[in-house]
């Protein structure tokens, strides 16, 4: 089971089986999960449509983080306590907000407007059918990114580094939502169409680590994904 750390650690952390199932769950959700579902699809003479895809990708994913950290996730929701949870969830989504405002309006004004092409994507999915985005963006998504990126890739890395935890786990956070578009735009403007998810993984790591259990940051993302794409106007 997850074991409970000292006050000097974040509150719970995963067991070794679980760090390492994690990591090699990691690439494959990335990069392999997807062709692999759409091989199988074709294989099988399934016609399907992208929200199809992505809702059976997602299903997918979250089936698998439930089962192998099903006893991390068991940890206390409000961690610390309500308040302390509460406070870490106001304070890091001030920092998300304040901080993705000010990258937004120094971008802005250096190189004019930009394209943010996962953003493009998943409006496209909404469009295609609002209530499936809502389940997966706010639901699913912040569940398993959360999990993967925040309990396994910053959580295994803080007691080591806290550097090296905020690191590489933005690089992931960033990679995740962003390498699909390497090749099919201009390397600039993919560079810029990043930018915007390193307030976000910042302020996901920060949460985690003041509220001690990491149900704060997979609220926070919940929050953060339904005000970007105004899914709690339905």
């Amino acid at each position: 089971m997850a074991r409970k750390a000292s006050s000097a650690h974040l509150g719970y952390h995963l067991t070794n089986a679980e760090t390492i199932a994690g990591w090699l769950w990691l690439p494959f959700y990335l990069v392999l999960l997807s062709p692999m579902i759409q091989y199988v699809l074709r294989l099988l003479t399934i016609d399907y449509t992208q929200i199809t895809l992505n809702l059976i990708y997602f299903i997918i994913n979250l089936a698998v983080v439930l089962i192998i950290f099903r006893n991390f996730l068991r940890q206390r929701f409000f961690g610390s306590g309500f308040w302390d949870f509460v406070q870490a969830l106001i304070l890091g989504f001030v920092l998300y907000y304040a901080s993705t405002k000010l990258l937004q309006f120094a971008v802005t004004k250096l190189v004019g407007n930009f394209t943010i092409y996962n953003d493009e994507t998943v409006t496209s999915l909404i469009s295609e059918n609002r209530y499936v985005m809502l389940i997966v963006s706010v639901l699913f998504a912040p569940i398993i990114e959360e999990t993967l990126i925040r309990g396994v890739v910053f959580g295994s890395l803080r007691n080591t580094s806290r550097v090296l935890a905020y690191l590489m786990s933005c690089f992931i956070f960033v990679l995740m939502h962003n390498w699909q578009y390497f090749g099919r735009y201009p390397a600039f403007n993919i560079f810029l169409s990043c930018l915007p998810y390193i307030p976000a993984a910042i302020a996901l790591g920060w949460t985690y680590e003041k509220a001690n259990t990491i149900w704060a940051p997979i609220t926070l993302h919940a929050l953060i994904n339904a005000m970007s794409y105004g899914l709690l106007k339905l």
